[in-house]
């Protein structure tokens, strides 16, 4: 059974930036070719590695946005490594440029005279235009120059970024969007294009709902308070954490759900919680909330809160760690987690099915064969 994107060709310039990108093309079936520098992608030296052992092959990150693709080693400072790159540019649907060592040596508009139907797509921190043009930027100074810090973590302490360079990913997601679309139109029209993504700009995007609180409730969203209100937050229990929202949200209150569950459990002073003046917002609700519930659930495990909350009607989730996630029995069932790597670890997998042109993680990441040096020139 074939691959939605089989017979689009790419060529990826790029290290932690643009390699997801990549990667969702090569999952549904494209061929990607990684141009890697003589030195190698910056990507094969970034930790974690396999066995906390350094090597060019067994960074794990590299065997996880790599997976999938095969690899060529170009000199690109050199007339033989950018003539080489111009031939396989002619063979190829799209090319991927962003944080590669050698993007200074790449002229993607000398690629699009050797094949016009050619979409090329150029990922740079601020966009190609514009006073920022020429800045550089990583994950956490985009996010702060995209808005989204002003909304992470509590008012009181500094803003906290999220694990993993979510930014970049995030315009990798749309330029893979962008880049598909291009790539349909070149293949009705014969005419390539070449498309100009800003990471902070995609970032941005992130703040759409920020727009919508300011439309519907005239406040501007910020940083919240880790407790507002009693029965919202984050609650330990045995084996972790959960999330609960014991009351609800906005006119949905859910106290009497809640009273209700207490009561059943016998939990000492849940009568408080069917009291007709009780109320989540009153001085010392938060303490007298804690006093009541935290040592009842430090007696169960998360799951099992989570199940007492379903049964009673009661919004709450486990706080899940990796470790829980390769556990987790929906995710088992649906074989998200795929194939182990030659690095020993298993890899999240599509989160979408198709039934007709299915995702496939593809082979391994490509080992680091500086031989091919030779055989591309």
């Amino acid at each position: 059974m074939s691959a939605a994107l089989t017979g689009i060709r790419v060529l990826e310039l790029s290290g932690l930036c643009g390699a997801y990108c990549g990667k969702l093309f090569a999952g549904l079936g494209a061929e990607v070719t990684l141009i890697e520098p003589p030195a190698g992608s910056p990507m094969r030296s970034r930790p974690p590695f396999a066995a906390d052992v350094p090597g060019a092959n067994i960074s794990l990150p590299f065997a996880y946005f790599a997976a999938g693709k095969s690899s060529v080693v170009l000199d690109l400072t050199s007339d033989t490594g950018r003539s080489a790159l111009e031939r396989l540019a002619r063979d190829a649907d799209l090319v991927i440029l962003s944080d590669h060592s050698q993007a200074d040596h790449v002229d993607l508009s000398k690629l699009r005279v050797g094949k016009p139907a050619l979409v090329c797509l150029h990922i740079t921190p601020f966009g190609a235009s514009g006073p920022y043009s020429d800045f550089v930027g990583d994950d956490l100074t985009l996010m702060a120059m995209g808005g989204l810090l002003t909304m992470a973590g509590f008012p009181d302490e500094p803003p906290v970024a999220a694990y993993g360079e979510q930014g970049l990913l995030a315009a990798d997601q749309f330029a893979a969007v962008a880049a598909i679309a291009a790539v349909l139109r070149a293949e009705r029209t014969g005419d390539g294009e070449t498309i100009d993504v800003s990471i902070q700009e995609s970032i941005v995007m992130a703040l759409e709902n920020a727009a919508q609180t300011y439309q519907l409730e005239g406040k501007v969203r910020n940083r919240v308070a880790a407790a507002a209100r009693a029965g919202t937050g984050i609650y330990p229990c045995r084996n972790g954490e959960v999330y609960l929202l014991a009351g609800g949200i906005g006119e949905t209150a859910m106290w009497g759900n809640f009273a209700a569950w207490m009561t059943d459990e016998k939990v000492p002073g849940a009568a408080l919680f069917a009291s007709p003046d009780w109320s989540d917002t009153a001085p010392g609700a938060i303490e007298a909330f804690e006093r009541v519930f935290l040592p009842y659930a430090a007696r169960c495990d998360k799951d099992a809160l989570y199940a007492k909350g379903k049964q009673w009607g009661v919004p709450i989730a486990p706080m899940s760690t990796p470790a829980d996630l390769l556990r987790n029995r929906q995710l088992q069932h649906r074989g998200f987690f795929v194939a182990e790597s030659p690095a020993g670890v298993r890899m999240p997998g599509a989160p979408y099915k198709m039934s007709g042109t299915p995702w496939s993680l593809g082979g391994p990441a490509p080992a680091l064969d500086r031989g091919s040096l030779k055989a591309s020139a």
